[in-house]
């Protein structure tokens, strides 16, 4: 804990690539962990999905898939802790889900490779294309099911919804009313004018979770995060000094400290430098 925390998002974040960190930001982090900094990436991705981006980090760091859900020490990939919801709750997303013209996917788990189930014929004709490009990007397995197999189900990290803003934010409002969920609606990174849902126990966020990490291994001196979506507000919210990216939505631009500059000239890197600069000025 000599230095603290440096916690960041990946998509629009550390990246725009699907499956890759370019490299100045990868030295740059790599740098700052030799240097005594503690490192978190805080995603919405799978475990699996986060992976790949990934999987050239040749350095100690804390991964929290799906918002928060399981800390994973890496590359140990050691579980710290999880936040899973009881199959119970399905029954509640459906109902927030009805009258809705699509449905939702249910993840299994980093514990089961991420393995994802989904209702094929919930689906309209209209998103079939949206669900095998799901499929292609993230490179999971995927399983069409007529009913969730909740006996495979007995707890779960995540369920997914995704489609246009207009459907999502009903099915939000609705789990919002049950006070039993944490839910995400943000842009999907991949898809213009679309968006997605994360749905997750109300115990399990991008903030709730970095706090969870601090009590078990230490908050240290400060703490910095970055991220560029309203997910990410709760993230930022538990730090000392706060960035948001250049394209982040305005909600998450008034939380922070200072704008990044853009994702695809490496800001995360001229930002980290200034708050880290700034930080031993405080």
């Amino acid at each position: 804990m000599e230095k603290g925390w440096i916690a960041l998002d990946i998509d629009g974040t550390i990246t725009i690539e699907k499956y890759s960190v370019p490299r100045p930001v990868r030295a740059f982090l790599k740098e700052k962990v030799s240097e005594g900094w503690n490192l978190a990436i805080v995603t919405g991705r799978t475990f699996h999905f986060a992976s790949m981006a990934l999987s050239e980090f040749d350095f100690p760091y804390v991964l929290l898939p799906q918002n928060g859900t399981i800390a994973i020490q890496m590359p140990e990939k050691k579980i710290l802790f999880t936040r899973y919801m009881s199959e119970k709750m399905i029954a509640q997303i459906e109902k927030a889900y009805e009258g809705i013209p699509s449905d939702f996917l249910v993840y299994a788990g980093f514990e089961k490779k991420d393995h994802c189930y989904f209702r094929k014929e919930r689906f309209p004709k209209e998103q079939e294309g949206a669900i095998r490009e799901w499929q292609e990007r993230q490179k999971e397995t995927w399983e069409a099911v007529s009913e969730f197999p909740l006996e495979k189900l007995t707890s779960f990290p995540l369920a997914k919804g995704f489609g246009s803003f207009d459907f999502l934010a009903k099915v939000k409002e609705r789990l919002e009313k049950t006070k039993q969920f944490e839910i995400a609606l943000m842009r999907d990174p991949f898809k213009e004018n679309k968006a997605v849902l994360l749905i997750t126990d109300k115990e399990a966020s991008k903030g709730l979770s970095m706090s969870e990490l601090f009590r078990l291994l230490g908050r240290g001196p400060l703490v910095i995060a970055a991220g560029d979506d309203e997910n990410d507000i709760s993230l930022l919210s538990i730090a000392d000094i706060k960035i948001a990216m250049a394209h982040a939505p305005e909600p998450l631009q008034q939380v922070a400290d200072f704008i990044a500059p853009p994702t695809e000239k490496m800001g995360i890197i001229h930002a980290l430098e200034f708050a880290i600069k700034n930080g031993k000025n405080r």
